[in-house]
């Protein structure tokens, strides 16, 4: 069986990510779980970098979306 990375680190940021849902349930746009999600990784000393650029490539072409 394969091993997972970073074990624990997965197991808080996803018990982060199913709390928020817990609380808020489904419906609300992107942004609202987003912030939600943040507040909650704070509230559990977990770092994390908010919106961080990305760098992507189609077919050799820098999107400007990151």
């Amino acid at each position: 069986m394969a091993t997972i990375l970073l074990a624990d680190e997965v197991f808080a940021v996803v018990g982060a990510a199913i709390e928020v849902h817990r609380e808020l349930g489904s419906g609300f746009l992107e942004a609202v779980y987003q912030e939600a999600l943040e507040l909650e990784l704070t509230q559990r000393q977990i770092q994390f970098a908010a919106q961080a650029s990305l760098a992507i490539r189609y077919k050799q072409q820098l999107l400007q979306k990151t």
